[in-house]
């Protein structure tokens, strides 16, 4: 039987928080950070963490000692001055931190979909803010993109005007930088909740169509930051990655040539805590 724990995806765009309780993983709360678009700002991290840990009080005070652990992704990777700050700040909160390679998040994410509601016929595509795995099925090796919502922000100007975003040019750019083998496939990272929030209607409540996702791209990206930040289903920051990831989705649809996809809520942490 698994033991009751805590595990922080500290990811380049927001940090969230998964539970491990009576066998049961859930997300239990997230935190939009930024950590590639802003200046790294060290006690605002810490004062994010700690906030995120005081939410889960009642449960932390349950658990084993070092029953709570951090992994850190494509921000850490690209500095390694942030990684080892972040592995401070978490020794300091007396979290287990490390920072994990993009193999390894491929392997979390293959560990992630097994046994999992995700078909076995789908590829599978995880976004960071800083990177992207693609796990095909014609293919035993994982596909890496060296980029994330976060580059896409700033080179195309998703955070602009809507007058000034790029979309159109970021849909097509990042198209050609999809695997030319993929298929239909399942997104993961939370992107039922966000699709649910914004009443889209799911086929066999699974599979979201193409046309449904355009329409939400186009009306997402002619609103204005402050209305995009007041439509979040979590904190306000979190909707600055919304207009990317739905063209990441856009592009893997083109690519794909495929009419839907299916949104997951599965993260890398699901695969973590399932190993530990």
């Amino acid at each position: 039987m698994y033991s009751n724990k805590l595990i922080l995806d500290l990811g380049s765009h927001s940090a969230k928080v998964f539970r491990r309780c009576d066998n049961q993983i859930e997300q239990v709360d997230v935190a939009t950070w930024e950590l590639l678009e802003s200046e790294v700002n060290l006690p605002d991290i810490e004062g994010k963490l700690k906030y995120l840990l005081s939410t889960q009080s009642p449960f932390i005070e349950e658990l084993e000692q070092g029953a709570i652990e951090a992994i850190g992704t494509e921000a850490m990777r690209r500095s390694p001055l942030l990684s080892e700050h972040m592995n401070e700040v978490c020794n300091n909160l007396r979290i287990a931190y490390r920072t994990i390679s993009q193999k390894e998040e491929a392997e979390l994410l293959m560990r992630t979909i097994a046994d999992s509601d995700i078909p076995v016929e789908l590829d599978v595509m995880n976004i960071g803010g800083g990177s992207i795995q693609i796990i095909t099925r014609t293919s035993e090796v994982p596909y890496f993109l060296p980029f994330g919502i976060s580059d896409l922000n700033q080179q195309f100007g998703l955070l602009k005007a809507p007058n000034k975003r790029q979309v159109s040019l970021c849909v097509k750019w990042v198209t050609s930088r999809m695997p030319p083998s993929l298929n239909t496939f399942a997104y993961t990272g939370g992107e039922k909740t966000f699709l649910r929030h914004f009443n889209i209607e799911l086929e066999e409540d699974l599979y979201c169509q193409r046309g449904d996702l355009i329409a939400l791209t186009e009306r997402l990206a002619g609103m204005e930051m402050t209305a995009l930040e007041a439509q979040s289903p979590f904190d306000p920051h979190w909707m600055h990655g919304a207009l990317a990831s739905n063209c990441i989705v856009l592009a893997g649809l083109i690519r794909s040539g495929a009419s839907r996809f299916m949104p997951s809520d599965l993260n890398i942490a699901h695969g973590f805590l399932k190993q530990i």
